[in-house]
């Protein structure tokens, strides 16, 4: 009797621990919602999209370019929206680079086959892509079959940046508009916490002694594309040293943001950042993040994130996910434009 109840306690904190998992975002595990944080095409890089479909079924997706460069006469994002259709057929993979999209005619497969056109960016871009899985008359659906790497591909040096993409998984509670819940019903919720490990800024590489420089890009969870309505939210860090020693910043992120970490909290003095070295005396930080709550009860202020390790005079450079922790207190909400 005694070994039949222990069973039963091992089978529902496994389920337990199952459904959390499940309510949370991810970097390997599918989702009916992709979100690429970082694209960028400019003279120096260009980035490669890898999208796949997970299940045995054919899926279409919905896509959505956002560009978070900084309109020079406003000083603030600009939020332009290119959106385009994909499909792809059982366990099929797709690939395109940034700046050139895909031809409308496919050049080397049958047009079954063919995910589709993908418009080309152009010479210029700076933010982020998301894809969300509909189905053939254009209403979103909880399937979660899609996958993706990014990389960030620099032309002079030849080296790359790549990270995964960010799964967020569609929920029972669907019903199918054209605003997604991500409050644990329809879509799964943005994290409560970010952490990230990182060496402070100007850290000398153990290895090879040169300077290590870390760059963050944040969006937020919520937007409304319908409306040109950006997402923003105001983050809280902790910043802890190998000493235990806790130091704290702030930062808003409005639409889109890339920054390096000693920028965070003193863009003119990055030496006297709590993210420099010179501050912290030691090579190794931990980081949390946490969006803060507000009286806005329509929406709340998650975002996703991704780093960016750079040596040699960021010449060289690695893509980097962030660890997620639980769940937003507050749902976030993202609203996409009716079907074509």
């Amino acid at each position: 009797m005694q070994k039949t109840f222990f069973g039963w306690l091992v089978v529902l904190l496994a389920v337990l621990c199952g459904t959390v998992v499940a309510d949370e975002v991810s970097t390997d595990q599918p989702g009916s919602l992709l979100v690429f944080p970082k694209v960028v095409v400019d003279q120096t890089q260009d980035t490669i999209i890898q999208i796949s479909n997970a299940t045995g079924s054919r899926l279409f997706a919905r896509c959505f370019y956002i560009n978070g460069a900084i309109d020079p006469q406003t000083q603030l994002p600009s939020w332009a929206v290119t959106d385009f259709q994909i499909k792809l057929t059982r366990l099929q993979p797709s690939v395109w680079v940034a700046s050139q999209g895909l031809p409308i005619t496919p050049p080397d497969r049958p047009a079954a086959l063919y995910p589709g056109p993908v418009p080309p960016l152009g010479a210029v871009f700076t933010g982020e892509l998301r894809c969300l899985i509909v189905n053939e008359s254009e209403t979103p659906i909880s399937r979660n079959a899609l996958t993706g790497e990014a990389t960030i591909i620099d032309r002079v040096t030849h080296s790359t940046r790549k990270y995964h993409g960010i799964a967020v998984r569609g929920l029972p509670g669907n019903n199918g508009d054209n605003t997604l819940l991500m409050n644990g019903v329809e879509y799964a919720t943005c994290p409560r916490v970010l952490l990230l490990n990182h060496f402070f800024d100007e850290a000398p590489d153990p290895i090879l002694t040169t300077p290590v420089e870390t760059s963050l890009t944040f969006v937020p969870c919520s937007g409304d594309i319908e409306h040109a309505m950006p997402g923003q939210a105001n983050l809280l860090f902790e910043v802890f040293n190998e000493f235990e020693q806790r130091l704290s910043a702030s930062f808003n992120v409005q639409c889109w943001a890339d920054t390096k970490l000693s920028e965070i909290d003193n863009q003119s003095t990055p030496t006297r950042s709590i993210f420099h070295y010179a501050m912290q005396g030691t090579l190794v930080g931990q980081t949390r993040i946490r969006p803060a709550p507000d009286a806005d009860t329509s929406t709340g202020h998650g975002v996703l994130a991704i780093a960016e390790e750079f040596r040699d005079n960021r010449t060289v450079g690695a893509g980097i996910n962030v660890h997620f922790i639980g769940g937003n207190l507050q749902g976030d909400v993202f609203a996409v434009p009716g079907s074509f």
